[in-house]
């Protein structure tokens, strides 16, 4: 069997969008949004077919960035995009057992290619959010440190490095490749030619930059290294001969051509992320200061809450899931219009929280029909709904696992729970399974998307269920309903043993949502008792499972409800915040 290299075991590929995404405002990947000149649109019409089916030339190109920057053509090597730039640096002097230095965090893409040659990434933290140390830097280099990696800006944190210091740099760590990346440097304080004359009194300096953020070419993927000849000869033994286009070469030369187009790019941004800045601000959130196309903000405890309500608002910004920025969210920058679309989307509306089952989904013929059949296949008789609502009736199972083992337990059957679990699980949602998964695919709609969609309108939502997380996100997947929802209290997300009737979920949900009031829907004691204990106003609904509803209504008052729903879809029809003002 053919095994790739060692060094490839622990990496994950990195993520990509297969189709572009169905969203109004794209702000997740730092593209420039304005788009590229007009100047340049124009000249794409009147394209030499030749481009086409010959291989590319790049002398033209070459003698632009030559005469814009002052250097010879020699000192410059074309690259697919940015990417491919710091991969040639990195492939042509890492080799097992050297490493590369840089703050973290940062860009991804130098840690990953370090990793596959076989080399170490170390990653300096920052000791102030987010300002660049010269001394942590200096302090945290090792012997086997061959190259240092420095952005400026950087991504995510927008920082940037002065001219001044980088020269410091230089000076100290002469026996080190300095590998700057200035893809972001044009919407800085900072002027590039600054940096890059820095290349001419220091023989370890390499300056990487990609077209992408400012000359709005990411689709073409256009970038340079600017270094040394003799540096730029190794690299050249490492790059494929014809890694940028003809269309690219093109492009970056049309676009170098248009100084006016980004000057007016350049302002907007500025214009905009003041905006965003101080509006941020407003809500209570931390904008960190920036001077790339984006910011990176502080969301708190809110950040999983805000992110899901800017994509429902089909607004896309950069979520990150752990270490120091889990909290926090990467905003690319828009024209001040859709800045101010932004903010409106973050401010808080009153929040609907709903409970799955019986409530969104008629689960007579899933979760039912796997408690009778799980409870069949073990005590060999039929266990009659009555009997399953009266138990329901009793609190504190509102899992359906538990409340199996527990009718079980009462008919003398003894069963181990793990077992009851795993056929339970056969007979309802077995993902293994090729075509239908089991019963979870009979469950029908009590709530649908046209439901949701008038609801969405005026409300937030979120879920709060006593299914798996898998489970949960089946469901509401293969009936497109996930994309109404903000936030998700699944199974997993409270302490063992602390599901409903324990308030944990609503708790999460009251501290992690931001909102201006909340109530709750659901159609069980448990729910009621949750509700009651977190201190939210929670509606009853009629299950379309219900043996009697007047047993049922009077259960949940009896528990808490403030009041009972027969018909879920009324919900539309009810003043709830009114109603809840009058109660209170």
């Amino acid at each position: 069997m053919l095994v790739p290299k060692k060094t490839l075991k622990d990496i994950k590929p990195y993520s990509t969008d297969e189709f572009y995404p169905d969203c109004e405002l794209k702000l997740d990947s730092n593209e420039n949004i304005f788009g590229p000149s007009k100047t340049l649109i124009e000249a794409f019409r009147n394209l030499d077919v030749k481009r086409f089916n010959f291989y590319p030339c790049y002398g033209e190109l070459l003698n632009v960035l030559s005469n814009r920057f002052d250097f010879n053509k020699e000192n410059f090597l074309l690259t697919n995009g940015c990417d491919e730039a710091i991969n040639v640096v990195l492939s042509t002097y890492l080799q097992e057992g050297d490493s590369i230095l840089s703050f973290s965090p940062t860009f991804s893409m130098p840690s990953l290619y370090s990793k596959i040659l076989g080399a170490d990434s170390i990653g300096v933290e920052y000791v102030f959010k987010w300002k660049f140390s010269l001394d942590e830097l200096l302090s945290n280099i090792k012997e086997s440190t061959k190259i240092i990696y420095l952005a400026s800006p950087n991504n995510p944190t927008g920082d940037v490095i002065e001219p001044g210091l980088i020269e410091e740099i230089l000076k100290q760590c002469q026996d080190k490749l300095i590998l700057l990346d200035l893809t972001y440097v044009n919407y800085s304080d900072y002027n590039e030619k600054d940096y890059y004359s820095l290349v001419k009194k220091y023989k370890n300096l390499v300056c990487v930059k990609s077209f992408s953020k400012d000359y709005a070419l990411a689709g073409l993927r256009l970038g340079f290294i600017l270094a040394s000849r003799d540096l730029i000869l190794e690299f050249k033994k490492v790059v494929s001969p014809y890694s940028v286009n003809s269309m690219a070469v093109f492009a970056g030369i049309k676009a170098l051509e248009d100084e006016e187009h980004f000057s007016l790019v350049k302002s907007e941004v500025k214009e905009s992320k003041e905006f965003l800045v101080k509006e941020l601000k407003k809500i209570g959130f931390i904008p960190y200061e920036s001077q790339a196309n984006f910011i990176l903000a502080d969301f708190k405890e809110y950040a999983e809450f805000i992110y899901n309500k800017l994509l429902k608002n089909g607004i896309r910004v950069r979520k990150f899931s752990s270490g120091p920025l889990k909290t926090c969210l990467r905003i690319g920058i828009p024209s001040l219009s859709d800045a101010r679309k932004i903010i409106q989307a973050m401010q808080p509306k009153k929040l609907l929280v709903f409970d799955l089952d019986g409530v969104v989904f008629d689960v007579s013929n899933s979760y039912r029909y796997a408690i009778q059949k799980t409870y069949e296949y073990f005590a060999g008789e039929e266990c009659k709904p009555s009997e399953m609502q009266e138990a329901k009736n009793l609190g504190g199972l509102s899992n359906d696992w538990d409340l199996t083992k527990y009718l079980l337990d009462k008919k003398g059957v003894a069963v181990e729970y793990s077992e009851l679990v795993r056929v339970f699980q056969d007979i309802f949602y077995n993902p293994e399974k090729t075509g239908p998964k089991g019963a979870i695919d009979n469950e029908k709609l009590v709530l649908d998307c046209d439901f949701f969609d008038k609801l969405s309108r005026e409300y937030d939502l979120a879920v709060f269920t006593g299914r798996p997380r898998n489970e949960a996100f089946y469901s509401l997947k293969k009936f497109n309903l996930h994309k109404y929802f903000q936030y998700f209290v699944c199974l997993e997300d409270v302490e063992c043993g602390k599901s409903k009737p324990f308030p944990d979920g609503l708790l999460k949900i009251k501290k992690n949502c931001f909102y201006d009031d909340i109530c709750f829907f659901g159609d069980t004691v448990d729910d009621a008792k949750s509700a009651n204990k977190a201190n939210v106003l929670m509606y009853g609904i009629i299950p379309p499972n219900a043996v009697s509803i007047e047993d049922t209504k009077k259960n949940l008052k009896n528990f808490g409800a403030y009041d009972v729903i027969d018909d879920a879809r009324d919900i539309l029809n009810r003043k709830l915040f009114m109603e809840m003002e009058k109660c209170q």
